[in-house]
């Protein structure tokens, strides 16, 4: 299984890419929509809750409980 660092630098060295070859605003584009695919994904399979985003993005973060 490929490593999270490893998948990091291979993020990292297509932004470069990117970047190098149409721009910052298409790099950040990339990076943008990437990151929207991973909160997608991780919301889908569960890895993320929707409810704890709402809640931090608010303000309210999570109940020492």
């Amino acid at each position: 299984m490929v490593s999270n660092r490893a998948i990091g630098l291979l993020v990292g060295l297509a932004l470069g890419v990117i970047w190098v070859a149409l721009g910052f605003g298409a790099a950040l584009l990339c990076a943008v929509l990437a990151f929207l695919g991973w909160l997608i994904a991780g919301i889908v399979t569960g890895e993320v809750s929707l409810n704890d985003i709402v809640n931090e993005l608010r303000g309210r973060g999570r109940s020492a409980s």
